[in-house]
């Protein structure tokens, strides 16, 4: 009997003792369910079987081409510019599908491989109401999606700098073709796409920013309905303060600014904001030109003086 009370004895003060340390914890053990919506099988790419003989020519030209499309690149480019190996490697290990929430939080785009899905958040986003066909890109962590601020288009920017416009219903509106490119070269990759309201004129709907990897920035006027169009309206240069190129650019609509991130600008940092410094810098979007001015800090405007 003796032993049986030690024993419960000491059960109910090991009891206790783990009852005070999870009251010091202060940790409950939650369990949660994860429902799945939706899932989606991998998508297969279909060759088309074509002529061995027209394959192999194909072959053949491309390796007599390819070394004189690199060098005319080489020399027609200029100055060239290569992004530095780390951000490339980080960008290319990230995942090959994006997923984009609308502004008002209703509508998902989901691109895939070769599909961008238009989801509606009306049950969940488990209804598709528009489907993009894409071509498989042989960058796709490069790629990159953006709403409209009214949340009726989808411009997808691919790795090689060409964008398109959709519609909700996944019609292809407009294709927008770099002027320049080289296949492989990131660097005309869209590094931002930016949908900005636009009030000058009735005739256009929005404006649209495309901003690649060199700095290079391309105002687009766009307009749907009756007379769907677009029209080029200004180009700017990020280069001159991004030698390197740029990483990464977002738009702050309350402010109307441009946050933009690149390399540090200065080895040492002197006569620089922490923000400069750093690589980021911020531009004010205006009505008219010079259309974008960076906004400065007393340290920056100091070390210009100097």
């Amino acid at each position: 009997m003796a032993a049986v009370r030690g024993k419960k004895r000491e059960s109910s003060v090991s009891k206790m003792r783990e009852e005070e340390e999870e009251e010091e914890d202060g940790e409950e053990n939650i369990l949660y369910d994860l429902l799945i919506n939706t899932e989606w099988p991998p998508e297969f790419e279909v060759q088309p079987r074509g002529n061995q003989k027209h394959y192999a020519s194909f072959i053949i030209t491309r390796v007599i081409m390819g070394p004189a499309l690199f060098l005319h690149h080489f020399w027609s480019s200029g100055a060239t510019l290569s992004l530095p190996i780390e951000f490339v490697r980080l960008v290319s290990k990230q995942m090959n599908w994006h997923l984009e929430l609308a502004s008002n939080g209703k509508l998902l785009a989901v691109v895939q491989d070769q599909t961008i899905e238009i989801r509606s958040a009306k049950d969940e986003f488990g209804s598709v109401i528009g489907k993009c066909q894409v071509p498989k890109d042989p960058n796709p962590q490069w790629r990159c999606v953006a709403w409209s601020h009214d949340c009726t288009l989808l411009a997808y920017g691919e790795s090689t700098g060409t964008v398109r416009v959709f519609d909700l219903v996944g019609s292809e509106l407009f294709l927008i073709q770099p002027v320049t490119s080289f296949p492989g070269d990131l660097t005309y990759a869209i590094a931002g796409l930016i949908f900005l309201e636009y009030k000058a004129s009735a005739q256009w709907s929005a404006e649209l920013l495309v901003i690649n990897y060199r700095g290079e920035l391309k105002s687009y006027l766009v307009s749907v309905g009756t007379n769907q169009s677009y029209q080029e309206s200004h180009v700017f240069n990020f280069n001159k303060h991004y030698i390197n190129g740029i990483t990464g650019v977002i738009y702050h609509p309350a402010h109307r600014v441009l946050i933009i991130g690149g390399y540090e600008m200065d080895d040492d940092g002197a006569g620089m904001s922490k923000a400069s410094s750093c690589g980021l810098s911020i531009w004010r979007v205006l009505s008219g030109a010079p259309y974008y001015k960076q906004v400065t800090s007393y340290e920056d405007d100091v070390g210009i003086v100097k």
